[in-house]
Formats: structure tokens, C-alpha cells, sequence
């Protein structure tokens, strides 16, 4: 058996060739011996793309070195596996327990991630800090890439009920990380058309509510996205892009921090710390909360279900049939995973697309008008887990929150949810986006170049509707408003 150990900075990669059974594992095992000697060596990956045959012997090799790595908040990546030994680990039950890469540059590229978490958990006490009224917030550098928010329909098609099948669209799991908005799952329109609910999806896993009078929540956690298995949304948010901050938030205030203050705190830090901060921020967290207060939509927006009156779903009149406001907590101390977003309306949001904005936020004047912002957060509730005093991977705890903790609940959470702790990644959307690539399209009469070329309609301002053409002057006089009523609490 051949085997070349050589070391790329901080990583070893160890490329073998031949026969891994129990002669080739022992010849491995005295190969890693002297390298595994040096406790400093956390990461390595095993490049196997000219091994032919692997057994069992040879998988004992692997866990043994994997487990070594782990002691020391490192990681095994291995790469280029051929379809045979892929097959043996696959029948072993160990492709799951194991961190596997078509490539080796894909393995690298893990591996430099581990590295970086392992030094941010070194630096922790040196991080940046921030105490604030409602509590303490640590700060872990995120990646330097900007941050866009993918809108998929428009949320004016979801308060004015005209969702219809044309209007719904698909897509997989994998093309879905941190999104939220209001969705099903079902192989045709009639499985789930009259049941769309709210929805979020993070950490690749999907959580949504049907509307089918028996308010009970579903999750799916997908081992293997093979695409047979697709989301249906009319409207969608997706946050696109890796996190540029990860933050630690510890309240002091008695019983929590409301997300309303959360995000007010978060504003005037991005506003202060932040260049690339434009006024609406993504955010992505694992929250511990003290009281769950949540919004329910009750019917699906679809076309027939449209108000008689001709108003939005909102208004006073139509409100009491189509939502239902907590008004008392409806889990305590419990782990939530949410996603969502926040629009700080002092900003100047000029700089962003306007039908985007119009297309991607709803503007309640009994909650915006006041608060200077605009928030939508959806959350899949869980038992309560135990949050490790340092974190830095946001991936990683969420995965092992949806994938070991108990389901309870998947809500819009109101903005009165209080948060006792916090580990959230936060994205400062640099553009707002109207999505149509990627999607599968259904089963249904309208095709995909039909509801492409009218998502590009709406997008062109020449081209709206006169109706919707007025909806948008409409917001953009809200916000104009807004801005001007902030300035002068600012003078």
C-alpha cells in the first residue's frame, strides 16, 4: 500500500493508494503514529482517490484517527472517494459520522474552516465587546463578503389573498439554508395549496405550519437532499451568503430581552460599528428564551379564500379570521432557531431597490409607525438544550439542536418573544434581490418562462400594474415619512 504524508500549513493530508484491509490499516496506523504524536495536529484529510478497496479494518483506522482530531477541536475531512468505498462506509452506517468531500480542495476548505473556529475559541476573551442597557454583546468576525437577500414573490400577493397556482414555486432544501416566508410540502397543488402556512427553513431543515384548523406544526430534517422532496412558497426570503458577524448576547434585564430591544440594540450598534451596515439587517440565531409569544396565520392566502370586502387580510374587518396574536406566552424557557429580518426605517433605504422593499416587507401601521422599524422572525421552537458559554459556529449548533433536540413548535414569533441569551449570525444585506433562479417549477398549467417573465414585470417599474404601481407610492411615502419622523426625534 502506498501512503504520502505531507503538511499544508496547519493540516496534514495523507494520500494513499492501494488495499486498506487489516495489512494496509496497519501500515496506515504505523504511518500516522509518529504524525499523531504531536497534540498540537487537529486537522487532517485523507486523500483517497487511489484506493481501490476498503475494509473493515480500514474503517477502524479512520474512527481512531477521527477521534483523536475531535479530542482536539480538530476534524478528518476525507476526499475522493471511489464508488466502491463509498458504498462500504455507506453500508457500515458511517457516512453520516463522517465529514466527506467529492474533492480535496472541498476538504480543504472544511478543514480551514475547523481551524478558524479553533482559533476565535482561543481569542474569545479578546473579542470585542459592547455593554449595553439591555445587556452584553460579543462579537466574532464573520466572512468579508457582501450579503443579499433573495426575495422570492411578493409579500403584497400574501395580505391581498391572490396567491394561485401560477404564483407558486419550488425548490430543494439544499437552495433554501436560512429563508423564511409562507410555504408547504406536498407533491401536487391540491396536497397543499389550502394549507400553505408560515415557514422557515435553516440549518437545511424546514419547519411550517399548515392552515388546517388543527394549528400543529410539522419539521423535516433531511439526511440526504435528493430533490424529490421540494418547498412550495409563493413568497420567500432567503439570506444569501455567508454571515458577516456572529454575536454572543447575554440580557440583564429580568426575565429577557424582548426581540423588539434586541433588534433596536443591534440597530444602533450596526449604525456605530458598521460601514456596511444600509439598514436592514438578516440575522440567524439559536436563542434561549423565557416567554414565546407568537402570530398565527389561519387561512391560506390563496385567491379563493380572498377577503369579499376586497381588504387586505390585515384590516380590523378581515384581522380576527385569518390571524391569531398571542397574548400570553405559549412555550416558556424553551430553544428556539430563528431567521429572520429587521428594516431600521431611520436609515436612509434609498440605496436599496424600492420594488424590492415593496416586494420583500409589509408595513402594519399599528407596530412600524411607532417602533421605527420593520421585523419579521420566524422560529422553530424546541426543548430547552443547554447553550455552551462559547460558540462560533453557528452551522454547527444549529445542526445539532434540529438533529438531537426535541420538535415542539414552528411559529412567526411576535416581537414581544423574550430572549435570556443569544448566538446569532448576522448578515448586512448589501442589495435586495428578486429571485426566480434555480427554482424546478410544478406540476401546474403555467410554466416557468411565463412566471419568470412576470416576476420580471413586476420588477420593472414601467411594467406594474396600475394598482401595484400605487401600493408602491403608497410605501415609499411611509418611508419618506418615517425618516423625517426619526430625524426630528434625532434633533
Amino acid at each position: 500500500m502506498e501512503i504520502r504524508v505531507r503538511r499544508h500549513g496547519d493540516t496534514v493530508v495523507v494520500s494513499m493508494g492501494g488495499r486498506v484491509d487489516a495489512y494496509g490499516a496497519g501500515e496506515l496506523d504505523r504511518a500516522l503514529k509518529n504524525v499523531l504524536d504531536d497534540e498540537k495536529l487537529a486537522c487532517m484529510a485523507f486523500d483517497m482517490a487511489d484506493v481501490r478497496y476498503l475494509s473493515s479494518a480500514g474503517i477502524r483506522s479512520i474512527v481512531r484517527t477521527m477521534k483523536i482530531l475531535r479530542s482536539r477541536n480538530g476534524a478528518l475531512a476525507i476526499c475522493a472517494l471511489c464508488l466502491y468505498c463509498r458504498n462500504v462506509l455507506d453500508t457500515a452506517g458511517m457516512t453520516g459520522s463522517l465529514n466527506i468531500f467529492p474533492t480535496r480542495s472541498e476538504a480543504m476548505g472544511f478543514l480551514q474552516s475547523v481551524h478558524w473556529e479553533r482559533q476565535a475559541l482561543e481569542n474569545w476573551d479578546s473579542m470585542e465587546t459592547a455593554d449595553s442597557p439591555i445587556g452584553r454583546f460579543r462579537f466574532v468576525p464573520g466572512e468579508n463578503s457582501p450579503a443579499d437577500l433573495k426575495v422570492i414573490g411578493s409579500v403584497a400577493d400574501i395580505y391581498h389573498s391572490r396567491i394561485d397556482e401560477s404564483r407558486i414555486f419550488s425548490r430543494g432544501f439544499s437552495q433554501t439554508e436560512y429563508s423564511i416566508g409562507v410555504g408547504g410540502l406536498g407533491e401536487v397543488p391540491e396536497d397543499y395549496m389550502k394549507v400553505l402556512g408560515s415557514m422557515i427553513t435553516i440549518g437545511g431543515t424546514m419547519g411550517w405550519l399548515p392552515t388546517d384548523g388543527h394549528d400543529l406544526a410539522d419539521f423535516l430534517v433531511p439526511r440526504n437532499d435528493t430533490g424529490s422532496v421540494l418547498i412550495r412558497t409563493p413568497f420567500n426570503l432567503t439570506l444569501s451568503g455567508a454571515f458577516n458577524e456572529y454575536i454572543m448576547f447575554d440580557s440583564s434585564e429580568k426575565d429577557g430581552t424582548t426581540l423588539d430591544r434586541l433588534y433596536r440594540g443591534l440597530f444602533l450598534l450596526s449604525r456605530r460599528r458598521r460601514r456596511d451596515f444600509k439598514g436592514v439587517l438578516g440575522v440567524a440565531a439559536w436563542m434561549q428564551t423565557s416567554e414565546l409569544l407568537a402570530g398565527t396565520m389561519m387561512r391560506s392566502p390563496v385567491r379563493e379564500f380572498a377577503p369579499e370586502n376586497k381588504r387586505v387580510i390585515t384590516d380590523p374587518s378581515n384581522s380576527g379570521e385569518w390571524f391569531k396574536r398571542d397574548v400570553l406566552p405559549r412555550h416558556r424557557d424553551v430553544s428556539c432557531l430563528t431567521c429572520g429580518v429587521g428594516v431600521d426605517l431611520s436609515c436612509d433605504l434609498s440605496v436599496y431597490d424600492q420594488s424590492g422593499l415593496y416586494a420583500a416587507f409589509y408595513i402594519d401601521p399599528a407596530t412600524a409607525g411607532d417602533r421605527g422599524h420593520i421585523l419579521n422572525n420566524h422560529g422553530a421552537v424546541f426543548e430547552q438544550v443547554h447553550m455552551p458559554e462559547k460558540m462560533v459556529c453557528l452551522d454547527k449548533m444549529i445542526q445539532e439542536v434540529s438533529s438531537k433536540a426535541e420538535f415542539k413548535d414552528m411559529r412567526k414569533l411576535r416581537d414581544n418573544t423574550r430572549v435570556t441569551r443569544a448566538f446569532l449570525g448576522v448578515s448586512y444585506i448589501q442589495k435586495l434581490v428578486r429571485d426566480s433562479a434555480g427554482w424546478r417549477g410544478t406540476e401546474m398549467p403555467v410554466n416557468r418562462n411565463i412566471a419568470e417573465k412576470r416576476y420580471r414585470e413586476e420588477a420593472e417599474f414601467p411594467l406594474v400594474p396600475e394598482k401595484r404601481e400605487a401600493e408602491l407610492s403608497k410605501f415609499q411615502r411611509f418611508l419618506e415619512a418615517q425618516q423625517a419622523k426619526l430625524g426630528k426625534q434625532h434633533n
